[in-house]
């Protein structure tokens, strides 16, 4: 479960659900009974699903801290719950039709999607607050929002060109590229704050930095394949 857009998240929101089955592969944590689960976490999930309703249980982390995951399917809807291994409640994410959304949000969802279509919707619980997260497609190309139930964007993350990139973020990201190839990039919204977001490949070895408009380098990240 990724974390760093609640969309979620949010990586997590990297949250659309669709997640579970990527387009490209990637290294998945092994799949765990319950029996190997701690007692606590297996009296906390019990609030959330049926044994019948768990799909997987796998260990994981979301920011660092160790947590168990649960995917579940209940009543056609799916969903994903997040326990820390004393029993405390992390993260949910749960699949909702957009008429189910709050009203300020669904209709920031529906001004954002003009144009263009709502591909998925879905309610995330993280952090002690509540959020509306959406993937929309437009022109061939989908971004991920989330928002707050009074209809402010929380975090979004969409693809953009490298051309669409301030000049200083542009540069820097090429300059980190040279000798190589970038796959990706991406405009991320977060806490207030927007970067730009690059996969670079080199050696066969890929690389995720978050740039700063003014060029300065926020985040580096190595992708495990």
């Amino acid at each position: 479960m990724k974390s760093r857009l609640i969309i979620l998240l949010a990586a997590t929101l990297a949250f659309a659900l669709s997640a579970w089955a990527q387009a490209k592969p990637e290294e998945k944590d092994p799949a765990l009974k319950m029996s190997q689960v701690p007692q606590k976490v297996q009296q906390a999930i019990q609030q959330y699903a049926t044994a019948a309703e768990i799909q997987q249980i796998t260990k994981g982390d979301v920011d660092g801290k160790a947590v168990y995951e649960f995917a579940i399917e209940k009543n056609g809807r799916k969903s994903e719950v997040a326990i820390t291994p004393d029993g405390k409640l992390l993260t949910t994410e749960e699949e909702v039709p957009l008429q189910e959304i709050p009203e300020a949000a669904r209709k920031a969802i529906s001004a954002q999607a003009a144009g263009g279509k709502i591909v998925s919707t879905e309610k995330v619980f993280e952090n002690g607050k509540t959020a509306y997260g959406a993937v929309i497609e437009k022109n061939g190309k989908q971004s991920e929002y989330s928002f707050a139930a009074d209809g402010k964007i929380a975090s979004s993350e969409e693809d953009i060109s490298l051309a669409d990139i301030p000049e200083a973020a542009r540069k820097v990201i090429s300059s980190k590229a040279a000798g190589g190839k970038i796959i990706s990039t991406k405009k991320v919204f977060e806490d207030g704050t927007t970067v730009f977001a690059a996969i670079i490949e080199k050696g066969g070895k890929q690389t995720e930095i978050s740039v700063a408009p003014d060029g300065k380098i926020v985040a580096t990240e190595k992708i495990e394949k």
